[in-house]
């Protein structure tokens, strides 16, 4: 076989190419900390980074959303909120006049406030983020939540949806809540009647933890032959009386009467006081039997249950007695809603510290994808510098290789 000086030439300038290619490839390797570019160089291995990439993006992209969620929630919250506090200072000055000692002057001013504040609500209720979408309007968050009418009455114009946003695979949260569900159909303190004709003067409401709990023991949303919501005080001549509600068989005929509670008639004010409702009677001698209807439960927004509280304060044609039982029913109404609305709040937390939890479990299993992506596709940094000073040094050895080459010929050895 006979080796040309070209041969040699050639053979020395392939392997100081490959060399040289053989740094470059180390040089990428140790800048980019990547074992391979393309699926080409480990086709298995670029499969399961690309897995791990966008497990990787998907969790960032959970983390972003609940993010957002967790600030939509807090304006809903914050509105809550200064809703809450609205209310009740309202409260508090219902209560001051419950007791039925404040002058006309007074409770014009009452008034006065109460739609101030029922203003105030209004705006509340109407809250917007900051795209402009009215965050209590549900599906309709082009639509204000609440309009006013012609005649002063507010109207919903909410729809019942909520929205949800997807803060882990298989994991929603519920980001909105509806002006439907919190303000329309808050439910108004229990009412009752005098049925038929009154043998009453007035009878009002005086005591609602009283009355509330006579409501749920004998009150039935279930109306037929056998059940009934109607209650009867009977009053005696010997001045006692007792509260009672007939027992009913199943053609509706009386087979007993249940006795709820007994006593005397106030002679000195010609009144009944049972169970939270007050009975003004035309004498303190009165005889007979006074009917008295549970009403069904009632529900409407506190703007108009504060809009009509205000012009019943206002209204001097009303009894001081009817005045002071409607404040009470509209103090009553008030902590009802009071109560609705802390107990949204309350849901509200309980949703934002689902989305920190899962934020927190998707950073951990974020962590976790990308230390097996790393494991997978990047370098060992002192490998990585390891095999590319090996290379130069190839390298170096192979270009010394050519330059002794370059000053030897085959003739020398003729």
């Amino acid at each position: 076989m006979r080796i040309s000086t070209t041969m040699q030439f050639t053979s020395s300038l392939k392997y100081i190419q490959n060399a040289n290619s053989k740094v470059d490839e180390n040089a990428q390797k140790y800048n980019t900390g990547e074992k391979f570019q393309t699926a080409g160089e480990d086709p298995s291995g670029m499969a399961s980074k690309v897995k791990y990439e966008g497990a990787i993006s998907a969790y960032t992209q959970f983390n972003k959303d609940g993010g957002l969620a967790n600030n939509t929630l807090s304006e809903e919250e914050t509105a809550l909120e200064s809703m809450w506090s609205a209310l009740s200072s309202i409260h508090s000055r219902l209560i001051q006049c419950v007791d039925g000692s404040n002058d006309q002057n007074s409770l014009d001013a009452l008034a006065a406030e109460i739609e101030q504040m029922r203003d105030h609500l209004y705006n509340l209720m109407n809250t917007q983020n900051t795209e402009g979408e009215y965050i209590f309007s549900g599906a309709r968050s082009d639509v204000p939540t609440f309009s006013l009418t012609s005649d002063g009455h507010y109207t919903c114009q909410a729809d019942g949806s909520v929205r949800e946003v997807l803060v882990a695979p298989g994991v929603t949260v519920q980001v909105s809540d509806s002006g439907l569900d919190i303000f329309e159909n808050c439910r108004k303190s229990n009412s009752m009647t005098v049925a038929g004709t009154p043998a009453v003067t007035a009878a009002v409401i005086s005591n609602y933890g009283d009355f509330d709990d006579l409501y749920e023991n004998y009150y039935s949303s279930s109306i037929g032959p056998t059940v009934n919501n109607h209650l009867r005080v009977e009053v005696l001549a010997d001045g006692t009386f007792s509260l009672v509600k007939d027992r009913l068989d199943a053609t509706g005929a009386v087979t007993g009467t249940d006795v709820i509670e007994t006593g005397e008639i106030d002679k000195m004010n010609s009144t009944i006081t049972v169970k939270g409702m007050e009975f003004y009677l035309p004498s303190s001698n009165y005889v007979g039997n006074i009917d008295v209807e549970l009403n069904a439960p009632k529900t409407d927004n506190i703007l108009n249950v504060l809009t009509n509280l205000a012009n019943d304060i206002q209204n001097e044609s009303l009894s001081k007695t009817e005045k002071t039982a409607r404040i009470a029913a509209g103090q009553k109404d008030v902590q009802i809603a009071m109560n609705r609305y802390d107990s949204y709040r309350g849901q509200i937390g309980a949703r934002q510290n689902t989305i920190q939890t899962v934020m927190t479990s998707n950073t951990s299993l974020s962590d976790i994808k990308t230390e097996s992506k790393a494991n997978v596709s990047e370098m060992d940094a002192f490998e990585a510098a390891s095999n590319l000073v090996q290379s130069q040094n190839q390298l170096t050895v192979s270009r010394q290789i050519y330059s002794m080459l370059q000053k030897q010929s085959l003739f020398d050895y003729i």
